[in-house]
């Protein structure tokens, strides 16, 4: 049988109200989209496939830079 044991310091491990630790993962749903990129993302597969292969060119160029 596995013993049980009282946590010393309960309130530490208590879930935060204040937000997810540091790189923790976040739910969608619940992040704030950057107005820019939701007007990008609503548009999308309306445009042109030379606009998009430029836009993703773009982006990738800049992670290149980095």
């Amino acid at each position: 049988m596995i013993q049980r044991v009282e946590a010393v310091n309960p309130e530490e491990n208590a879930h935060s109200r204040e937000g997810a630790a540091p790189g923790a993962a976040v739910v969608a749903e619940n992040t704030p989209i950057d107005l820019d990129l939701q007007s990008i993302v609503e548009r999308w597969t309306k445009l042109p496939d030379a606009i998009k292969a430029a836009m993703l060119a773009m982006v990738r160029a800049a992670d290149d830079a980095k």
